[in-house]
């Protein structure tokens, strides 16, 4: 009975959670062996450093040292010229993800608010939102 019990993905993916020091962060509706399995890979992958694939992102358009990574997005910001050197705008663009073994083409998304940006903060898994702030 304890066998079976252990053997239950669940149980499994909770205890592997604690193990690895992560949280539960991925995208609603996996099972939890697919979750499990995908914990496992990165595991495997930060033991060995073992990279399955990279990519190379043209940047079209001028960017601030304003970025960020979250959420499977990275975000630069943007100005519309160089002599304010204050970002104006930001881009994003959703990085690739071994859960799509298909090849996606990476396609930069953002907003121009023609005010100068502050800051910028993501939430994109937990709340789906990004927070701008202005002057």
């Amino acid at each position: 009975m304890l066998y079976d019990m252990c053997s239950e993905p669940v149980l499994r993916y909770v205890v592997e959670m604690e193990r690895c020091a992560v949280s539960d962060d991925m995208c609603p509706g996996l099972g939890y062996l697919e979750r499990l399995w995908i914990l496992e890979k990165r595991e495997e992958a930060w033991a060995m450093l073992d990279f399955r694939r990279s990519e190379q992102v043209s940047v079209p358009f001028k960017t601030t040292t304003m970025h960020d990574f979250t959420g499977g997005a990275f975000l630069r910001g943007t100005m519309l010229d160089y002599m304010s050197q204050r970002p104006t705008g930001y881009a994003f663009v959703s990085l690739p993800s071994l859960l799509d073994p298909q090849d996606q083409k990476s396609e930069w998304k953002g907003l121009i608010l023609e005010t100068p940006i502050v800051d910028v903060g993501l939430a994109v898994h937990e709340h789906d939102l990004i927070a701008i702030l202005t002057r």
